[in-house]
C-alpha cells in the first residue's frame, strides 16, 4: 500500500503545477467577474425561479465548480494518450523497472490519479471557491446579511449530496468511457503518435464501411449508447420526471421544501445510475477496457 501512496504522490508532484493552475483559473476568472463585471438582476419578467440571493449564490458556487470540474477532467482525458508512453519518452522506464513496482501498480496509480481523485479533488476545491465568490458577489449585489440569510440549514446538505452525486458520477461515467480512454491509451503505447490518429480513422472508417456497404450503424450506435450512458451517470440517471424539477420557488419557504427533498433525490438518482450498471452493455465495455489495460501492461513490460 505504502508503494501505491508514493506512485500516486508521484503523479502529484509531476503535474502539481498545471493542477493549480486550473484549480486556482476559474476562481479568479468568477470572483474577477464579479467585481468588476456589471451584475444586475432584476424582475423585469416576472417571478424568477429563486429567490435573488439564492439565485446568485447558486450562479457563483455551482459555476464555479462546474467550471473547475470541466477543466479537470478535459485536462485528464487530453492527456490520458500521452501517459501511457511517458516513461519510455524519458528513460525512466528503466528506473522504474528496477524497483520492486508491478506494472499493474504503476498503471493503476497512474490511472486512479488523473481520472478519478484529480477529477474530484477539482470538484472539491471548486465549491470551496464557488462559496468564497458567491460570499463577494451576493454581498455586493444585495449585501453581506443577504448571504448569511440563506437558508443554510437545508442548503448544506443539499449541496454536500450534490458533491457525493457528482463524486459517484465521475467514475461510473470514466468505466461507461473506459474502452475509448483505455484503448486511445494503449494504441498511444504501442503507436506512438500514431495512436491516436489510428483509432480515431479506425472508428469513423469502421463505422462508414459498415453503415455504407453493410447498412450496419453499430458503430455509431455504440458510440451514442456509451455517450449517454456517461451522461446519465454523471448526473440525471433516473429520466422517469420524478424529483425537485419543475416545482415553483416563490418564497423562502417554498426554497426551503425544495432543498429538503434535493438530498433524497440525489440518493434515488445515484441508485438509478448505479443501477444501468447491471447489463449486457456495461459487461461489454468493461471488457474492452480490461483487454486495453492488458495491452497497457504488456507494452510497459517490454518498455525496456
Amino acid at each position: 500500500m505504502q508503494k501505491f501512496k508514493t506512485l500516486l504522490l508521484r503523479e502529484w508532484m509531476q503535474h502539481q503545477r498545471g493542477w493549480l493552475v486550473l484549480l486556482a483559473l476559474p476562481l479568479l476568472l468568477v470572483v474577477g467577474f464579479g467585481l468588476f463585471g456589471q451584475l444586475h438582476f432584476d424582475m423585469e419578467d416576472g417571478q424568477p425561479d429563486l429567490p435573488l440571493p439564492m439565485g446568485a449564490w447558486a450562479a457563483a458556487t455551482l459555476g464555479t465548480a462546474g467550471l473547475t470540474l470541466l477543466l479537470a477532467w478535459a485536462a485528464s482525458l487530453i492527456q490520458a494518450p500521452g501517459l501511457a508512453r511517458r516513461d519510455m519518452q524519458d528513460r525512466s522506464i528503466e528506473f522504474w523497472l528496477s524497483l520492486p513496482v508491478s506494472h499493474s501498480q504503476s498503471l493503476g496509480a497512474t490511472l486512479l490519479m488523473h481520472l478519478v481523485l484529480w477529477p474530484c479533488l477539482a470538484l472539491l476545491v471548486g465549491v470551496a471557491g464557488g462559496l468564497l465568490a458567491s460570499l463577494l458577489i451576493v454581498s455586493k449585489l444585495f449585501g453581506i446579511g443577504a448571504w448569511f440569510s440563506l437558508p443554510w440549514g437545508a442548503l448544506v446538505p443539499a449541496l454536500a449530496m450534490l458533491v457525493l452525486r457528482l463524486m459517484l458520477g465521475m467514475v461510473l461515467a470514466t468505466l461507461w468511457l473506459s474502452p475509448l480512454i483505455l484503448g486511445t491509451m494503449a494504441a498511444s503505447a504501442w503507436l506512438k503518435r500514431w495512436g491516436l490518429p489510428v483509432v480515431v480513422g479506425g472508428i469513423v472508417g469502421g463505422g462508414l464501411v459498415l453503415e455504407k456497404v453493410y447498412g450496419n450503424p453499430i458503430v455509431w450506435q455504440t458510440l451514442q449508447l456509451l455517450g449517454e450512458r456517461a451522461s446519465q451517470a454523471l448526473m440525471v440517471a433516473d429520466r422517469s420526471g420524478g424529483g425537485p424539477k419543475g416545482l415553483v420557488i416563490h418564497s423562502d419557504s417554498d426554497l426551503e421544501g425544495v432543498l429538503g427533498i434535493v438530498p433524497g433525490w440525489l440518493l434515488h438518482d445515484a441508485g438509478s445510475a448505479l443501477a444501468q450498471l447491471a447489463s449486457p452493455a456495461f459487461l461489454a465495455a468493461v471488457a474492452v477496457a480490461v483487454l486495453a489495460f492488458g495491452a497497457l501492461w504488456l507494452r510497459r513490460q517490454r518498455g525496456a
